[in-house]
């Protein structure tokens, strides 16, 4: 049963995430920026809303990998401010000492050496795969980091949809609307910035997983067989 709730979850559960969390964000947003288009009917806007949430989160989804590429990797990759942190960051975000240690300790396990710091990672995770129940393990705070990682855009998408038109009532003379919509763009952001904290601690556990099991399961020298 677990297998088969994981398995689900590994394939559509962070595209749903991104969808999901878009749609709602924006439905949010329509009772204010409904004075926008006082012609258009409620059913317009909503159906307009969801088929922008749709596409945003799409768009999100596709665009995820952006998180660990530009944002995990600048802090806690081999290069990473954090990486050498005995406690944790803001005090809530994982500490990256132990992370470092067991990345070297992986690299020393590989087989193939790494041309490149991106590449280690990568090159883990094709050894972790080849044994399907130690990688089902490994994976699953993956899986989940993924499903919080997908709603990182769709929060900053509705902060620029929502900032955007509290320009546009302002500029139209409503100002408490466009003052309420500036706060709900500033709670979109915290939002956002709440969902970090878990992936951050999610994407760290599942580095920790691979690495420990690549370190753990690297092939012995001819010496130390004798």
């Amino acid at each position: 049963m677990w297998l088969w709730v994981w398995g689900a979850m590994r394939t559509v559960s962070a595209l749903a995430a991104a969808v999901i969390a878009s749609v709602a964000l924006l439905e949010f947003l329509t009772p204010s920026a409904a004075r926008l288009f006082p012609r258009a009917s409620s059913g317009s806007i909503h159906f307009f809303a969801v088929g922008i949430g749709l596409l945003l989160g799409l768009v999100g989804h596709f665009t995820a990998d952006f998180w660990d590429r530009r944002l995990f990797e600048a802090l806690y990759g081999p290069r990473g401010r954090w990486r050498g942190t005995s406690q944790r960051p803001l005090g809530v975000f994982p500490a990256g000492e132990g992370l470092t240690r067991v990345r070297e300790l992986a690299v020393q396990a590989l087989p193939k050496k790494p041309d490149a710091d991106d590449r280690i990672e990568r090159e883990a995770a094709k050894i972790a795969r080849r044994q399907v129940e130690r990688w089902e393990r490994i994976e699953r705070p993956l899986i989940l980091a993924r499903c919080v990682r997908g709603c990182l855009w769709p929060s900053l998408f509705a902060a620029a949809v929502a900032g955007g038109a509290a320009i546009g009532l302002s500029v139209m003379g409503a100002a408490w609307e466009a003052s309420r919509l500036i706060c709900v763009g500033v709670g979109c952001l915290a939002v956002g910035a709440a969902f970090l904290v878990p992936y951050g601690r999610w994407r760290a556990e599942y580095l920790l997983r691979l690495y420990e099991d690549v370190a753990a399961h690297a092939p012995k020298k001819k010496s130390e067989r004798r």
